[in-house]
């Protein structure tokens, strides 16, 4: 009898621990300023996610509901502009949501050089699976200038998310 009860719940465990899936979404984004740049107050630029997840998840016949956890694991950034980014001080990206979620801080590069390209530093302990249930999705890149600058700004991003998917 104790055997098909330890035979039971080993298999009660197993069925209960189900299959995940792990696979990266690479988004491209531009973020643009509207206006001027203050010298050190943060200028935030922002870009709302709308289709990309939604393609994402058709393609493993899942939705929002079967997000297990996410993490932002590369983020480069780079501009065209004639300057690179030495009127900038300092770079943050959060990943915000609609309701009461909190903003979370997802990559920062301080100090930033005046390259036209960099690689950001991945925060690799946000876990951005709420983030990314959520109905409302935007990433919000924060720079800092180092002078006032009146010349909109404009740069891309390549950020690449693991996404861990339960059945």
């Amino acid at each position: 009898m104790k055997k098909i009860l330890y035979l039971f719940a080993g298999m009660l465990m197993f069925s209960a621990c189900g299959k995940q899936t792990k696979d990266n979404l690479t988004l491209d984004i531009t973020f643009r300023s509207e206006g001027p740049f203050f010298e050190s107050s943060p200028e935030s630029l922002q870009h709302q996610l709308t289709d990309e997840l939604t393609v994402f998840l058709k393609k493993h016949h899942a939705t929002e509901a079967n997000i297990e956890g996410v993490k932002l694991i590369s983020a480069g950034f780079s501009t065209t502009d004639s300057t690179g980014f030495a009127d900038f001080g300092s770079l943050t990206l959060n990943m915000m949501a609609g309701g009461d979620s909190k903003a979370k801080e997802i990559a920062v590069q301080n100090p930033m050089s005046a390259q036209n390209t960099f690689s950001a530093q991945p925060a690799g302990d946000a876990d951005l699976a709420e983030h990314f249930k959520s109905k409302e999705k935007f990433l919000v890149c924060d720079l800092t200038p180092k002078k006032d600058r009146e010349v909109p700004f404009e740069l891309k991003a390549r950020l690449t998310f693991e996404f861990t998917l339960k059945d």
